[in-house]
């Protein structure tokens, strides 16, 4: 039995709508403009500029507005600022919530594959629906990386490592210190009615809501219950804002960590013990195929073989669409062997070249151990497309039988 049904994935994979008007120098350009300064210096940018194309998308859904902007950059000020005071004491305090953190991208990602079809709801089970997301953005996602930004904030006003491993989210927003309340008020109460963050947690989870035909009332609060009746309108409000913090809190953590990846690795012992979910890496090798002008069709799973169905580049013969498209092997190899709960599934990576009625018209394939070998320098290039099995004839073979 397939680990993750090929339809639910490739849904993750809808948002990153071909075109081949915006070049790679175009996104490179973007990325530059956008997240280039928030670096250190240029070659961890340069190092981490295809990474970076995929992250850009969730910067350009929050920074038009001027509030998630501003919170987003002084996420990053506030990590920046104390790691200028003490460096290894912060580093370890990012090493220490690595795998912490790092699962709230895996839990994100389940969260997408599993998510059903909201547009065929009625109201009441859209309602429904987005309290549940409401509740696993939260609680399950945001919360985390809340812990970690909750952990430096203590540091950077006491100077002193504050154990929150057993706080409950009311703590954790019941404690955060009022000199820092004003900076980080979006990750501590919604904008449209101002209940804390926790309570909305709670709403989720406690399902303490009532869907009317025209509105809906939630309760929250201990003791002295507290009712509110709010419009649709405003409740699809709340939706956007769950999102939008956790975009900006992951993206300010992201950026920390990439600029001292070295040092977080170093503190961890190395890379042997870090697991990364297919899906993730996935998005960011069929985002910048896409960039270079193939455009993703679906995966596909056969035997011992994962594979990858993209439509050739415009303007291209057959061959070179094909020879080019092979070069993104090595590092779907590696995505598949980066994810232990995958890894033994498959043997082989492949990518087919498909005309717009989905017929396979060529392919090439290589082994995953032989890629891998590629990757670490132990045979050369020559010796790697040695092993790589190309078909340009898939076509011909299937008319003949």
């Amino acid at each position: 039995m397939q680990l993750i049904n090929n339809l639910n994935r490739d849904k993750i994979f809808s948002n990153l709508n071909f075109s081949s008007e915006f070049s790679v120098k175009d996104w490179d350009a973007l990325i530059k403009l956008k997240l280039g300064k928030y670096f250190n210096d240029d070659l961890i940018f340069q190092k981490n500029k295809e990474l970076l194309r995929t992250e850009i998308i969730n910067y350009l859904r929050f920074c038009s507005n001027h509030k998630y902007l501003k919170l987003f950059e002084r996420t990053l000020d506030l990590y920046n600022e104390c790691i200028k005071i003490e460096k290894q004491k912060i580093i370890k305090i990012i090493a220490d919530s690595f795998h912490f953190t790092s699962n709230t991208d895996l839990q994100w990602m389940t969260n997408v594959i599993t998510q059903p079809d909201s547009e065929g709801f009625s109201d009441r089970d859209k309602v429904s629906y987005y309290f549940k997301v409401i509740n696993e953005t939260l609680e399950g996602v945001f919360k985390p990386r809340f812990k970690l930004l909750n952990k430096i904030v203590q540091f950077k006003l006491n100077n002193i490592l504050v154990d929150n491993s057993n706080y409950d989210f009311g703590k954790l927003v019941r404690e955060f210190p009022i000199q820092f309340k004003k900076d980080f008020k979006l990750f501590l109460e919604d904008p449209v009615f101002s209940i804390s963050i926790n309570q909305w947690r709670n709403i989720a989870t406690h399902k303490s809501f009532t869907i009317l035909k025209d509105n809906i009332v939630v309760e929250y609060g201990q003791g002295n219950i507290q009712k509110l009746t709010l419009s649709f309108k405003d409740f699809y409000n709340i939706v956007q804002w769950t999102q939008d913090i956790y975009r900006v809190i992951r993206l300010g953590q992201v950026i920390i960590d990439l600029n001292y990846i070295k040092e977080i690795v170093d503190e961890l012992g190395g890379t042997n013990n870090i697991n990364v979910r297919l899906e993730s890496t996935l998005l960011q090798i069929i985002h910048n195929m896409q960039i270079v002008g193939f455009e993703f069709v679906s995966t596909e799973e056969q035997i011992d073989t994962f594979c990858l169905n993209v439509k050739g580049k415009i303007d291209h013969d057959l061959k070179s669409s094909l020879i080019h498209a092979s070069q993104c092997l090595d590092k779907l190899s590696c995505a598949i062997y980066d994810d232990e709960f995958i890894r033994s599934n498959f043997q082989r990576t492949k990518i087919f070249i498909v005309d717009d009625d989905q017929n396979k018209l060529a392919s090439a394939s290589i082994s995953i151990e032989v890629a891998l070998r590629k990757v670490k320098s132990e045979i050369n290039l020559d010796e790697y497309l040695s092993c790589m099995n190309f078909d340009l004839e898939l076509t011909s073979k299937h008319s003949g039988q």
